[in-house]
Formats: C-alpha cells, sequence, structure tokens
C-alpha cells in the first residue's frame, strides 16, 4: 500500500523573512540587525503602533521601519495560508499591506537587498494564488525580477539565488534550478540552504540517495537550525521510501 508522503519543500522563502525565524539566529552586526533586535519583543499592535510611527517621523530609520512593518504583514499573510491557503480569506489584504512597506523600503533605498528579496517570495507566493495562466506566469516574472535585482546588488546573496532556484525549479527548469543551488556552493561550500534545496530536487527527481546526501549536508552545516531539523525529517522519509523499494519488499 502506498504511504502518503510530504517532503518539506518550502525553506528557501520562508528563510527568506527575517522576522519569521527558522533560520538560525546570529548576533546583531549591521544596522538592520540592531533594529530588528531592538523591535523583537513587540508583537501585533504595539509593533504596528511603534513602526508607523518611525514611518511618520521621517528619520533615517524609517527605511527598517518600512522594511519590518512589510513583514510583519507578510508573516501574518504566511500565517493565514498556512490554515486556509493563499486563497484564502484576508490574505491577499495582508499580501496587498506587505507589498506596500517593502515596496516603500526599496524606494527609500534601492540597494536594500533583504526587501527585493522579500518582495520577490511575495509575487513567488502570489503565483499560488487561484488565477489564469497568464497572471500566474507574470507573478513568477515578477518574483524572477525582484531576485534578480537583489543578485544585482549582491552577486553572492545565497536567499535570492536559492530562492531562484527554488522558482525555477517550480516551473521546470531544472538546469537552471541546479545552476542557482551549485552557484551559491561554488562560492560557500557550506551553504545549508543551497543544500537543503538541492535535496528537494533529486527527491522531486526520486533521486533518493543523493537527495539523503545532501540533507545530511544540510544537517550537518545547520545542525540546531529549522534548516538542519527540516533535513532530518526528510532523511526519514527518503530512508523509508529506499528500504521499500529494495529488492527484499518486492513480492516474490
Amino acid at each position: 500500500m502506498r504511504k502518503s508522503i510530504m517532503i518539506w519543500g518550502v525553506l528557501a522563502v520562508m528563510c527568506s523573512l527575517v522576522i519569521l525565524g527558522g533560520c538560525r539566529e546570529k548576533i546583531p552586526t549591521t544596522e538592520l540587525d540592531r533594529y530588528l533586535a531592538e523591535h523583537s519583543d513587540l508583537q501585533g499592535k504595539a509593533l504596528e503602533d511603534a513602526l508607523r510611527e518611525e514611518i511618520a517621523s521621517g528619520s533615517p530609520r524609517a527605511v527598517y521601519a518600512s522594511y519590518l512593518l512589510g513583514n510583519h504583514f507578510y508573516a501574518e499573510a504566511s500565517d493565514s495560508a498556512a490554515v486556509s491557503g493563499w486563497n484564502g480569506e484576508g490574505v491577499n489584504a495582508l499580501l496587498d499591506s506587505a507589498e506596500v512597506y517593502l515596496t516603500r523600503a526599496v524606494d527609500m533605498d534601492s540597494t536594500f537587498v533583504e526587501a527585493m528579496v522579500n518582495l520577490g517570495s511575495l509575487w513567488d507566493d502570489r503565483s499560488q494564488q487561484m488565477s489564469s495562466r497568464q497572471e500566474m506566469d507574470q507573478r513568477m516574472n515578477q518574483a524572477e525580477l525582484y531576485y534578480r535585482r537583489a543578485i544585482a546588488v549582491d552577486p553572492y546573496n545565497e536567499k535570492a539565488h536559492c530562492n531562484l532556484g527554488s522558482l525555477f525549479l517550480r516551473q521546470k527548469k531544472t538546469q537552471q534550478a541546479l545552476g542557482e543551488f551549485q552557484g551559491v556552493l561554488d562560492h560557500d561550500p557550506h551553504s545549508a540552504l543551497a543544500h537543503y534545496n538541492l535535496a528537494i530536487m533529486f527527491a522531486e527527481a526520486k533521486i533518493y540517495r543523493e537527495a539523503k546526501r545532501e540533507w545530511e549536508l544540510a544537517s550537518k552545516y545547520d545542525p540546531k537550525g529549522d534548516i538542519g531539523d527540516r533535513s532530518r525529517d526528510n532523511i526519514k522519509i527518503v530512508e523509508d521510501l529506499m528500504s521499500a523499494s529494495t529488492p527484499d519488499n518486492l513480492k516474490k
């Protein structure tokens, strides 16, 4: 009897959202990191009010407030979509709000890579809403545009390349997806995110031995993070699949 198998394959998008967690915590080193850390204890209405006040002040840090408020709405949209799907009630309005503030951040700072990557992710998710084929393609094109804008500013940006690779994988552009993941690994062989996404690619092609190897590397390079946790879960799944396909389990 065939079992229903779910491979965790959405990590690249989630890791793009700085405030969502799931990626390994790090000591704040940049102005953006410090701003995020300062607001990490605020939630819901309190967070919105503080960020709106910063934006209205017109201070130099208003760009970070716009980014964080955009992420806040995007996180709420993602939480709602996890329950009711991307077509769920209220999800589109939250995405609209997220787009407004993330776009404002990019308009205020044309080198704001993190905001560009998150806008790419937003359009990536919108492409999964019910729509015509033409609209879906337009949304995926918009996602690719923002990923490429981020890469133009930061050619070695891990998240932009991995998200673009994941987008290509959904479009069945396997060689292009491979190129994005491998390009990250050429620059940083220890990229858990790139190894994870390579594993997804192999698993979808039912090349389970290679998928297992890549998830083992992802777990090795992110032993205490969300990537490592999901990789270990997926290793168990592919081990079951590999075991089920061995000759010992075939009917004689």
